[in-house]
């Protein structure tokens, strides 16, 4: 059955509030199991599972499927199909710690709402039992910043805390006509390995915080502006890294960060 069929027979209406527009191309979904690189032992977490088309083809690659349905009419749609080897849990996955009934190696599979993508994010690289994979369906915008390379004007914050903990790369976009109701704009299948250890502790984040609140101007002025510090101090913590005063906090890479940020901390600090 298609989803309008689905929905029109469980008498529910797509909820805007969630985000819901649900995956109905099959090369996408091909595409994003692909990108998990599932093993036949792996559990798969699956957030947001909607009508199931993912999950039914999850259920045939990976041991078991634990899917979080925060839609409650959704979740009991799901329970019905009666898959032995897929667990539907209703909640929220930014509450649920679902690492407690996991046995072994994990991968987390999901088509997800722009709303939450990056607190989902945030959740997954601060969790102690880590994914050995994550596949995420995106805005293409998200994406875009997400995996943004210094220069760009996509670069940002969200940019530097997904360098901190992973490897990440776009798949794939995705057109709208791939899900019902058509999305307004492109989506992208991004794929993340986790590190084996979170960067982020290198990082002093109001800097970044700072920079990046005011992209527009050089990377010296956000600083002086939120920070309070004195611009002959930052201009020398951005000379000592070999960077040019005037630089735009967008042109760094990881590893300026880490020298920057760090000589601002000092300053913070002493002052």
């Amino acid at each position: 059955m298609k989803p309008a069929e689905i929905l029109r027979d469980i008498k529910k209406l797509p909820n805007k509030i969630l985000g819901q527009n649900f995956l109905v191309d099959e090369s996408v979904v091909r595409d994003m199991i692909s990108a998990a690189e599932i093993e036949p032992n792996d559990t798969v977490v699956e957030i947001g599972p909607g009508l199931g088309a993912l999950t039914d083809e999850l259920a045939k690659s990976a041991k078991q499927v634990l899917a979080i349905e925060m839609d409650q009419e959704l979740a009991n749609y799901l329970r019905l199909k009666k898959r032995r080897q897929v667990k539907i849990i209703h909640g929220d996955a930014l509450k649920i710690d679902w690492t407690v009934t996991l046995d072994g190696p994990y991968r987390i599979v999901a088509n997800i709402p722009y709303s939450i993508t990056s607190p989902l994010l945030r959740k997954i690289f601060a969790l102690e039992r880590k994914p050995e994979q994550v596949v995420l369906l995106v805005q293409k915008e998200m994406a875009m910043r997400i995996t943004a390379e210094p220069g760009s004007s996509e670069r940002g914050f969200l940019t530097l805390l997904c360098e901190a903990a992973a490897n990440v790369k776009t798949v794939r976009t995705v057109k709208p006509g791939s899900f019902y109701p058509r999305p307004k704009t492109d989506s992208a299948i991004i794929a993340l390995t986790l590190l084996p250890e979170n960067r982020a502790s290198q990082i002093y984040w109001p800097a970044v915080e700072a920079g990046f609140g005011h992209k527009r101007q050089t990377l010296c002025n956000g600083i002086n502006k939120d920070l309070k510090l004195s611009k002959a101090e930052i201009i020398a913590v951005l000379e000592a890294a070999s960077l040019d005063p005037l630089i735009r906090p967008q042109n760094l890479s990881f590893d300026d960060w880490v020298i920057v940020s760090k000589g601002i901390e000092k300053l913070v600090k002493k002052s």
